[in-house]
């Protein structure tokens, strides 16, 4: 049987004028939110990965370190920023001209052409995330180190957790390999200080989030995993701190009792969200690959690109390999994403029953690989940034290229909006409003 803690605590479940007492207890079970199944004698080891029984969905990672290593970490983590953002990033020479650029460079030059879309989720997803996401380290793993616990860590911790897609360093860190060897035949790169520092900024940032052991973390804050009126009703999870709450909860509050996030039997309006957001990206990711990207003009010549031309001139200059990177990251991943989420939603209107396993690993996918279609729009800003030599060379955005990153911020949203449970309710013959 699963140990439980000896001692329950009553709480308060508001719902409208009336309350309802529940108890709120711990026990080391595990309900996966893919597929709703409990797994109910699990052997919670620090160094072991389990995964759900059903669907192959990863219930506990193993920790690979202490969390109060991760202070450290993270402390590092706001020196490097710090660096990187101030110091320059990359210096171009061409011939006796030279230009050097921030990591900030190049949002500012898309604010000087007024692209504030563009502009916004370039600065969004690599300085203003980021930022907030080691302050919310710094927020919870210092007190944790010290055991004081401070006023509004769940919501940092809660954000923290929801906003870790939308921090995108590492996709910025392959832009630039990427930028680096477009221009490699027709100018000098030198490395800068600052991509150094970004570099390790990258790094520290991943190991970090490595040592960041969520589950123990919310335990540290509210002990209390297991939220019901009785004992033997159904439970839902809370996605953000992995709570277990009671049908009767969920149908009065729609909230976790530990970390205040919706809860839900099943998303909302699912389906009709997901279409909305899919057939919306599906409509840009034509312009956003049949028009221009970005124009760029050399000694009075003057070229566009649009993303699969910009592939074909890779491949034409012998660099086989960044053009596959361009290729699967901005052609490939978008159309494949699409093309699974369509089929998971038709799916589960027609009721499908078989290959449920498969269908989940497909939305797990989705959800992985989605942020990664960022990089040619990296890539356009660093070039605008860096490449502006008046009448020698000189690169400027085109407006295709914000119907590119709207396809992918619609995707990833979209990936989010589908209920994984939902593959599950026909195998399972189950109906739920």
């Amino acid at each position: 049987m699963p140990n439980e803690l000896t001692s329950e605590e009553p709480f308060q479940a508001l719902s409208g004028s009336a309350s309802v007492t529940a108890h709120a207890v711990h026990k080391d079970w595990l309900l996966c939110h893919s597929c709703g199944e409990l797994q109910k004698v699990v052997a919670l080891s620090p160094e072991h990965e389990m995964v759900c029984y059903n669907c192959d969905e990863v219930l506990h990672s193993g920790a690979v370190g202490r969390v109060r290593s991760a202070a450290a970490l993270a402390v590092t983590a706001l020196i490097l920023f710090v660096a990187s953002n101030w110091f320059p990033f990359i210096t171009l020479y061409i011939g006796d001209q030279s230009q050097s650029t921030t990591i900030l460079d190049g949002f500012w030059a898309l604010m000087d052409r007024n692209q504030w879309v563009l502009a916004s989720l370039v600065i969004t997803t690599i300085f203003l995330f980021p930022l907030a996401e080691i302050f919310a380290f710094l927020y919870l793993l210092i007190p944790y180190t010290y055991q004081k616990h401070l006023p509004g860590q769940a919501p940092v911790l809660r954000w923290l957790v929801r906003a870790q897609s939308w921090s995108m360093l590492e996709v910025f860190m392959l832009s630039l390999v990427v930028t680096a060897v477009k221009l490699a035949d027709m100018a000098v790169i030198k490395l800068e200080i600052g991509a150094y520092t970004f570099f390790a900024l990258v790094g520290v940032l991943i190991l970090t989030f490595m040592k960041l052991n969520r589950r123990r973390l919310w335990s540290w804050l509210n002990t209390n995993n297991y939220f019901a009126k009785d004992q033997n009703e159904i439970v839902y999870d809370c996605r953000i701190c992995q709570a277990m709450v009671g049908e009767s909860l969920v149908d009065e509050r729609h909230a976790c009792p530990r970390c205040n996030s919706a809860v839900y039997k099943r998303i909302p309006n699912s389906i009709q969200k997901t279409w909305a957001l899919v057939i919306a990206a599906g409509l840009l990711y034509i312009p956003a690959n049949i028009l221009p990207i970005m124009t760029y003009s050399s000694l009075g010549d003057v070229d566009t690109d649009t993303i699969f031309s910009g592939v074909v001139e890779l491949l034409a200059q012998g660099l086989w390999g960044i053009a596959g990177i361009i290729f699967v990251a901005s052609i490939l991943v978008p159309m494949a994403k699409l093309i699974i989420l369509i089929y998971l939603l038709l799916s589960v209107q027609a009721g499908v029953k078989s290959g449920a396993k498969h269908r989940a690993f497909l939305l797990r996918l989705t959800e992985l690989v989605g942020r990664w279609s960022m990089l040619d729009v990296y890539v356009v800003t660093i070039l605008v940034a860096l490449v502006q030599f008046g009448f020698v060379y000189t690169v400027e955005p085109e407006p295709a290229i914000i119907a590119f990153a709207t396809v992918v911020v619609l995707t990833m949203i979209a990936a989010e909006t589908f209920d994984p449970r939902l593959i599950w309710d026909a195998v399972n013959e189950k109906e739920f409003e």
